[in-house]
């Protein structure tokens, strides 16, 4: 049997080595290259990339601002500056031609799964175990939307770093020499994950378990030297949770009380298991369950009790198997964080969050199959071929699923037209559809879409603001004005809508709306320079010279270009 080995006493062999790598960048090539020529979507690359000016000062004097501000400051309700420096590096070479930052997420991604392999080698040293589980993180489709879209930097970047750093604390273990460099590298590897990706701060109890399957066990000892890790990840923990607060993502989910959001915690648990095995109807947004006369739909409250069941299976006929305890304790530790016992975000799962976690669920499957493989030639040949012929369909299958996947990432629009088709629409995704088609200037489906996601949810802000700008720019002020009322209404310190609704009132000569709008936004923003002059051109308007006057010269003091005869005449009317 070609899959059969003992359990390896010997280093790796070079021609192993080499053949499993050379496929597994092949089959990862296979599935992702055309994909490199898809475009940035209207999914937060716009944020990331296309409209953030933050990341284009990489340059001469301005280096030094660009790297303050990266580290100092929150970015789409995240704090991932390494992230945002990759994103600036790019900009610096390649301005806004999307292809090289898909050859990045890429390279990252061929890298994640040759660490992946490393790993498991390091891990459990079984050949065939590490390539099943490598091979399966190359090819799932879970792990397409973390690849494929380019805002999705920050889980193949941390992703590296936290495999990188596996398997140096495994060479920390397994090493009798310069044990501290590899200790200390560990941790600086650890810490760049973090500034990479919030999610990293499970690091340490995935070293806690990797303890506990190398029968190092948790001692004084092995808790000691997880301090720095633990306190790193408290620090980045606060902060990430401080990220979502000020874009307001922790206030998205629906219910409220604690008992549902267990519910859909376990339901979220279980559809991770269920798309694990069935990687189909795969979206880029999945809705939160509905609620029909007060009650979820049956499979919420059965998530629970199949979760019970399948641990009391582990228990019963596992429970001394530390290949699939540690396999479930990755995967665990890893997804915990996103579970939905925490709120955060307004869908009720998503793909990407499953790249790092299925590691743990891969590991199990190569270690059955190594383990079938291994029987003697004589016994259970049917079976071992069967898993086989099983294995490398499922395999194949998830190469064309895979690939499949990756045209969806294409343009904004199959992107969002394929949520809608798998979760019947949503606000959310009829928004963000009907922004796609203006940018690509199919204006009537844009209005339709805009207009559908308002009439699916009435008090979902983002759809009157896309309205709005979307009438903002067609020049019609009467209609944008209502809508940025309404999102107003929902929100009023959104400083976008309160400057496009305050340049509506100039337009209209309601001056002294503008003035309160233009008030409004220097309170939350005291250095917007834009926001004195116009609020000085509404008072000159009223006759208010004195006023203007001084908002005038504070515009000017902050650097907005103002004419000297404006400055001149003011004076002179006082």
């Amino acid at each position: 049997m070609i899959m059969t080995e003992k359990k390896a006493k010997s280093p790796l062999s070079n021609s192993f080595f080499l053949v499993a790598l050379l496929i597994l960048v092949l089959v990862t090539s296979a599935i992702y290259m055309k994909s490199l020529n898809n475009r940035f979507t209207c999914w937060d690359d716009q944020l990331y990339v296309v409209d953030n000016t933050d990341i284009r000062t990489l340059h001469g004097d301005s280096v030094y601002y660009t790297l303050k501000k990266t580290f100092t400051t929150y970015s789409v309700g995240n704090y991932h500056p390494l992230t945002m420096l990759s994103y600036c590096l790019e900009y610096d070479l390649f301005k806004l031609r999307s292809k090289p930052y898909h050859v990045t997420n890429f390279v990252l991604h061929t890298l994640n799964v040759l660490l992946v392999f490393v790993f498991i080698w390091l891990l459990a040293k079984r050949h065939w175990i590490a390539f099943i589980t490598a091979l399966l993180f190359a090819v799932h489709p879970m792990h397409v939307e973390s690849v494929a879209w380019i805002s999705e930097r920050k889980d193949v970047l941390y992703a590296f770093f936290f495999l990188s750093a596996l398997c140096t604390y495994l060479l920390y273990l397994q090493k009798e020499e310069k044990k501290k460099v590899f200790y200390w590298l560990t941790f600086l590897l650890f810490t760049f994950s973090c500034f990479s990706k919030g999610m990293a701060i499970c690091f340490p109890f995935v070293l806690f378990a990797i303890d506990l399957f190398l029968s190092r066990g948790i001692t004084r000892k092995t808790f000691v030297e997880k301090i720095p890790f633990l306190i790193l990840s408290i620090i980045f923990g606060y902060i990430a949770i401080q990220a979502q607060k000020a874009l307001g993502a922790l206030d998205n989910i629906p219910s409220t009380s604690f008992i549902e959001k267990l519910l859909l915690a376990c339901y979220e648990l279980m559809m991770y298991g269920w798309k694990f095995i069935f990687p189909i109807h795969l979206s880029m947004f999945y809705n939160y369950p509905i609620k029909i006369n007060g009650w979820y739909p049956s499979a919420i409250y059965i998530s629970p009790f199949i979760l019970i069941l399948f641990a009391g299976l582990i228990y019963k006929y596992q429970k001394n198997n530390k290949e699939v305890l540690f396999g479930l304790a990755f995967f665990v530790i890893n997804i915990f964080i996103v579970l939905k016992v925490v709120p955060v975000g307004n869908a009720i799962m998503a793909d990407r969050y499953s790249y790092m976690s299925y590691i743990g669920l891969f590991f199990i499957l190569g270690y059955f199959i190594n383990k079938i493989a291994d029987l003697p030639s004589t016994q259970q040949k049917q079976l071992k071929n069967f898993v086989v012929i099983v294995f490398s369909l499922y395999s194949i299958v998830c190469c064309y699923l895979s690939f499949q996947r990756t045209k969806i990432w294409k343009n904004s629009i199959n992107l969002f037209t394929d949520a809608i088709e798998k979760q019947e629409g949503s606000a959310f995704t009829f928004t963000y559809r009907g922004i796609s088609y203006f940018y690509d200037q199919q204006y009537s489906n844009a209005l339709n879409d805009f207009n559908q996601a308002i009439k699916l949810d009435s008090n979902y802000a983002e759809a009157y603001r896309s309205r709005g700008s979307f009438y903002y720019i067609m020049q019609n002020n009467n209609a944008a004005l209502m809508d940025y009322n309404k999102v107003l209404k929902l929100d009023p310190h959104q400083l976008e809508c309160l400057i496009k609704r305050a340049e509506i009132f100039l337009t209209l000569k309601q001056y002294n709306n503008a003035i309160a709008d233009y008030t409004t936004i220097i309170q939350l923003n005291p250095t917007y320079a834009a926001a004195y002059y116009f609020r000085g051109e509404a008072y000159f308007n009223l006759h208010l010279n004195k006023f203007a006057l001084d908002d005038i010269l504070k515009a000017k003091k902050l650097g907005y270009p103002v004419d000297k005869k404006m400055i001149e005449l003011l004076s002179s009317s006082i």
